[in-house]
Parts: C-alpha cells; sequence; structure tokens
C-alpha cells in the first residue's frame, strides 16, 4: 500500500506540471496526502489568484467504471450501512467493491485501484466534490452561487479566491442533498431554504432549485474549527490585546455581562468562545444557540440548541431561554441576540446572572439603537445591566484580512439629568500603528476591587504574567488551557508558582 501511495504521488505531481506547467505558482500544499493538493496560482491576465483543486485523474473509460460502480453501491449500501459504526461501513464498502469489481470482470492496476478507493471513500464517507474545500484547513468560507458557477472559498492567507470546481444541474442538487441530509435537515421544492449545522460543527445555508434563487442551488458554509481558539490564540494574533485579556479574566469570574457587537465575520463568536474558556470549573453554564458554535471544556454546561417548527412545535430562542432561568445558571450565553430574547436576556442580567452574547452592530451607539427599537424594544433602564461592550471588525491590511478589537468600552448607568447611557471608553484600536491604546482607565475594577478585598492591579499583573508563561509555553489546545486556568481557579498559589 505504501508503494502505491509514493506512485500515485508521482503521478498526481506530473499531472500538476502538465496542467498548470508551474507557472506562477503562488502556493501548493497537500490536505490528504497524496491524494488531494492545492496549487494557488496567478492569473496573469486578469491580475488575481486562483485556487486549483488537483485530485487523481481518471480516463474517460476509467470515469465510467467508477461512475457505475458508485451507482450500484449506492444502491447496496445506502440502506444496509445507514445506522452502522464508520468502522463496519467501512469494510462493508470494500467488500462490496470487491463483489462487484469480479461480478463485472473488472481488472485494475494497482494505481487506478488506490484511485478509485479514493474517490468510493470521497462519495461514501466525506463531502463529495467538495471534499478538499471541506478539508482544507486554510479556507474559512466556501460558496456556491449556482449551477455551472465557480465555487469561491475564502482563504486565510489570500481572501477570496475563484476555484476550479463548477457543479452542473444534477450534481450540485445531489451536493446540496447530501450536505442537508449530513446536517439531519429535509430540503426540497416545498422546502427550499435550510440553515443547519454539518457533523464537524460548520455552518451551512443552502438552497434547493430555481425558484428562491434564480441560478439555481446553492450553499454556503462557514466552517468550523476542530480546534477552537484560545485566548492566547487571540493575543497572538493581536485580535485582543494582553491586558485586555487579562482585564476579561478577572471580569468574568466576578460576573460582569458583556456583549461582542460588530459586523458578519469579524469573529465575533470566536472571542465570545475564547472568553468562556475563563469561566470558574465549577459554575454552571447554560448555552443557547441556533446552531452549534460554542465549545468549551467545562463539565457543568448544558448546550441548548433550537429546533425548526416542520411537523412540531418550534422552539426558538426565546423559550429556551425562559426555561434557562428556570435552571439557576451562574452564567448565559447566547449566541447571537436578534430577536424578543433580547429583554429575557436583560432581564436576567438585572437579576445578577453573569450574561454573554454577540449582537450585529458597527459600534456601541447602533447596538443601543437597536436594542431601543423595533423588533427588540428594550428599555434604556435595562441596558445599564450590560457592564461591557466589546466592539469587534475585519479589515483589510495589506492584502490580508485582520481582526481587530475596536474598542472596549463599560456602561456605568444611567445619566440622572438627560437619561443618557454613561459609557466609558478605555481602549480603542489604532488603524495607522495597528496597536491598541488604553484612553482612559477601566471602572469596572474599583467595582471588583471592592468584592475582591485585595490589590486588584497585583492580582491583574500576575494573571497577565501567568498568560504570558502559558504562551512562552506555546500551549496552543483549548483543553490545556482550559485545565491551567481551572488550576488558577482552585490553587492560585501553587498555579502561580509554576512561573516563578
Amino acid at each position: 500500500m505504501v508503494e502505491r501511495y509514493r506512485i500515485l504521488r508521482e503521478l498526481t505531481k506530473a499531472e500538476i506540471r502538465e496542467e498548470l506547467n508551474l507557472k506562477n505558482v503562488v502556493s501548493d500544499y497537500y490536505v490528504a496526502d497524496p491524494f488531494i493538493r492545492i496549487v494557488i496560482v496567478e492569473d496573469m491576465e486578469e491580475s488575481r489568484l486562483k485556487y486549483h483543486v488537483i485530485e487523481p485523474s481518471l480516463s474517460v473509460e476509467e470515469v465510467h467504471i467508477l461512475s457505475s460502480m458508485i451507482y450500484d453501491l449506492r444502491r447496496i449500501l445506502s440502506l444496509s450501512d445507514v445506522s452502522k459504526e464508520l468502522e463496519q461501513r467501512i469494510e462493508n464498502l470494500l467488500k462490496a467493491v470487491e463483489r462487484l469489481m469480479k461480478e463485472h470482470g473488472i481488472e485494475t492496476s494497482d494505481e487506478l485501484y488506490t484511485k478509485m478507493l479514493y474517490y468510493f471513500f470521497r462519495e461514501f464517507f466525506g463531502y463529495s466534490v467538495i471534499e478538499a474545500l471541506m478539508l482544507d484547513p486554510n479556507i474559512e468560507d466556501i460558496s456556491c452561487d449556482g449551477y455551472e458557477v465557480p465555487i469561491f472559498v475564502y482563504h486565510k492567507d489570500y481572501g477570496y479566491l475563484e476555484t476550479n470546481i463548477k457543479l452542473g444541474r444534477q450534481t450540485l442538487d445531489r451536493t446540496v442533498l447530501l450536505l442537508t441530509q449530513r446536517s439531519n435537515k429535509h430540503i426540497s421544492v416545498a422546502n427550499p431554504i435550510v440553515d443547519a449545522t454539518l457533523p464537524d460543527g460548520s455552518r451551512l445555508q443552502a438552497t434547493y432549485g430555481t425558484e428562491v434563487t434564480p441560478r439555481g442551488s446553492s450553499f454556503t458554509i462557514r466552517k468550523f474549527t476542530t480546534r477552537p481558539l484560545t485566548p492566547l490564540d487571540l493575543i497572538r494574533s493581536r485580535t485582543v490585546p494582553l491586558d485586555i485579556m487579562t482585564y476579561l479574566w478577572l471580569m468574568i469570574e466576578h460576573k460582569l455581562s458583556a456583549i461582542i457587537v460588530g459586523e458578519t465575520a469579524s469573529g465575533k463568536t470566536t472571542t465570545l468562545n475564547a472568553m468562556l474558556m475563563f469561566v470558574p470549573p465549577e459554575a454552571k453554564v447554560v448555552s443557547i444557540e441556533d446552531t452549534r458554535e460554542i465549545k468549551l471544556y467545562h463539565e457543568n454546561w448544558l448546550a441548548q440548541v433550537t429546533r425548526t417548527g416542520i411537523g412540531e412545535r418550534e422552539i426558538d430562542m426565546y423559550d429556551l431561554l425562559k426555561a434557562t432561568l428556570r435552571q439557576r445558571p451562574d452564567y448565559i450565553v447566547v449566541g447571537e441576540v436578534r430577536g424578543k430574547e433580547a429583554l429575557t436576556l436583560f432581564q436576567a442580567m438585572s437579576t445578577g446572572h453573569a450574561s454573554y452574547s454577540t449582537f450585529h452592530a458597527g459600534d456601541i451607539n447602533q447596538m443601543v439603537y437597536r436594542f431601543e427599537n423595533d423588533p427588540l424594544n428594550v428599555p434604556r433602564s435595562m441596558l445599564q445591566f450590560l457592564n461591557v461592550v466589546l466592539v469587534q471588525n475585519t479589515y483589510l491590511r495589506q492584502g490580508k484580512r485582520i481582526r481587530r478589537t475596536r474598542e472596549v468600552n463599560e456602561i456605568l448607568g444611567v445619566d440622572p439629568v438627560d437619561k443618557n447611557l454613561l459609557v466609558n471608553q478605555f481602549l480603542k484600536w489604532d488603524p495607522k500603528k495597528d496597536e491598541h491604546i488604553q484612553v482612559s482607565f477601566p471602572k469596572n475594577l474599583e467595582k471588583i476591587a471592592l468584592s475582591r478585598g485585595d490589590d486588584v492591579f497585583e492580582e491583574l499583573e500576575r494573571r497577565k504574567k501567568y498568560l504570558e508563561w502559558m504562551i512562552k509555553r506555546d500551549i496552543r489546545d483549548y483543553k490545556d488551557f482550559t485545565k491551567l486556568i481551572h488550576a488558577y481557579y482552585r490553587n492560585p498559589e501553587l498555579a502561580f508558582s509554576r512561573i516563578i
């Protein structure tokens, strides 16, 4: 088998050289060595980069054989294998392949057999024609806008790129059905729009047919990172500075509520998920989401998701949030506030529940305006129970998209004279220097100091050194990070003694 892989890899390299002639190659790498190679090339005529997926090539005759076998395998395996474990399904697939090849008298070389196995596995255990895009860890978004339209991807290093993948009507319709089935959802001409979560946690939005989307079926996938980013990752990427992350740690411990606002794809949920890793180990956390995106290493955590009303009563965020308040949570997390649950969330804040969420707005003024008006209608007297507002945005810098916490604000109350919110902006981002600047003193530290009874600035410095020590140790895994935070909570002196 190793020899087969070596031969196939050499063949794949030759195919790439022949197809692209290695001209204007900006980057190339494998995402499934030796089967899938990604080559990013510069189109000199159009002055832009393009994303090429290179898979094992087949002749016309080999494609016909492969298609015929996949058709027969779907008929054999579709009903019998669905409920079985993966290992058993793989074993059944291999047996079925051997049987079909004998029945049809098909003999292949080792190289062709290995190529065919790749395509069988891609069809039955992967994501079919978009398997390479799903496997590429550099891809954040995948967008298919219709029949015979190139699929576009968002590459973390090169931004939006056109791919060499176009899907015809039959293939695209089948791909949309596959994606929705993998998400345990139903899509059809009668129900042509679906929002769902793929098994790996990626967010899917799909349409079927041409009634809603005239160019044909479509899908957009916002990929989920299997390894959630930790606060250390946000510090390394300069999204959130070290001092602010230390402040957030202290704020979360003392149950001050916060909302992260920003535009689409500005990394709001990523920052929220990272912040929640500072939750004390014994605290009860309840999260409410439309699609599962929050991922914590926390035992006392109840994760809840909404349910659409197809044949059953719909359960929305408002229903889940009402039920949550009866469960005595220490921390309430709402994935994104957008409806009537907003008022209930602020009521939870006013009764002492630490609450965290994300919200679509450009800045704190837009946030206040949206909260106070239809359809949210949160009274200003309740907005004062929100303690911290982080404003996060995405920027294009030297051709790359970067995410930065643009400002950090504290809501201190309501002015008794003019009824305006008292807001203390103590941090802002300087786009010219790409650095964060502290512009005032964080007032919440005074509130925290009163409850602690010790020197809050000394404690901030200790925790800052503790985070710096973790960065030096190159802590990457969110479980390792959470264990170290829990160790600090349980015995601060012992945990801090490790870094001295």
